[in-house]
């Protein structure tokens, strides 16, 4: 038997894991980029371990058709006990992480991030990172459609 305080522990803090849990039940699956021909979803989310000093929790990234991508790490904020996210664009062949980011208009400071929630309010912020990676890939997919 495993202690409980580190079972499937990975490092990531545990309010971020809650934000993975949240995610992955819902499956982060977005219905319009179902594809009936070849029965299944286009839009592919993956994940990776973010790592920042103090700041231990998740990146997930998104492409869409055009391979534009979106990143949005989330992590429990050193200063306090909210969750915060930042989200950006960037296109990686490798997750993306602290020291390869080219974050431009975010992060500037550890102070501005794109969204963040109170303490213990990971299915806030699970929603919110569904919600902005399947408006990402429906607005980008519109186009994209249009253009083909």
């Amino acid at each position: 038997m495993a202690k409980l305080e580190s079972y499937l522990h990975d490092g990531a803090g545990y309010q971020a894991r809650a934000v993975l849990m949240h995610l992955q039940r819902n499956r982060c699956i977005i219905e319009s980029s179902w594809d009936e021909k070849y029965h299944c979803y286009r839009a592919e989310v993956e994940v990776a371990r973010w790592e920042n000093c103090r700041e231990q929790g998740y990146v997930v990234t998104l492409r869409n058709r055009k391979h534009d991508q979106i990143n949005i790490a989330f992590f429990e904020y050193r200063n306090t006990d909210s969750i915060c996210a930042i989200q950006w664009l960037q296109d990686t062949i490798n997750s993306p992480n602290i020291d390869t980011a080219k974050f431009k208009d975010v992060y500037k400071n550890k102070y501005d991030v794109s969204h963040s929630v109170g303490y213990h309010q990971y299915s806030e912020m699970g929603d919110w990172i569904y919600n902005q990676l399947k408006d990402f890939y429906e607005k980008e997919d519109k186009e994209c459609w249009k253009n083909s």
